[in-house]
């Protein structure tokens, strides 16, 4: 909220303790809107950390303050999957175009795991040292 000071005359107490209340005023107001954005952003960060198990994913600030919501798989990728263009490091300026990019990680991710097959389509010859 914007608060018109120049009418008053800071000169005067009267003044200048309007002038504090105007000023008090907004920075409770600051302050609230402050809480409910982090708020905000604590819940888009706890819907896709529910969402996306398969990745840390956090916010931070770079050496510019900036914020960036940021996401790293919490598993080794295969040179396959790189190759198909998961990346190793996901960041994006909001909640949304993470999600969206997290998506589309996962597609590639099932794209590749789902044409290689079952993990174990041969475990006797795994076990017996041989390849499958």
């Amino acid at each position: 909220m914007y608060w018109d000071t120049n009418h008053l005359d800071a000169d005067t107490k009267a003044g200048l303790d309007e002038l504090l209340r105007a000023t008090a005023q907004s920075v409770r107001h600051a302050s609230a809107l402050a809480a409910l954005i982090q708020d905000f952003r604590d819940r888009q960060l706890s819907v896709l950390r529910g969402t996306y198990p398969a990745w840390d994913i956090s916010l931070e600030l770079d050496s510019t303050e900036r914020l960036w919501w940021t996401a790293v798989p919490n598993r080794s990728l295969t040179v396959e999957l790189v190759a198909e263009g998961v990346m190793r490091i996901v960041r994006c300026e909001d909640a949304i175009a993470l999600a969206a990019a997290l998506a589309w990680q996962s597609t590639l991710i099932g794209n590749i795991e789902n044409a290689a097959g079952p993990p174990h389509s041969h475990p006797a010859c795994q076990l017996q040292g041989r390849p499958a």
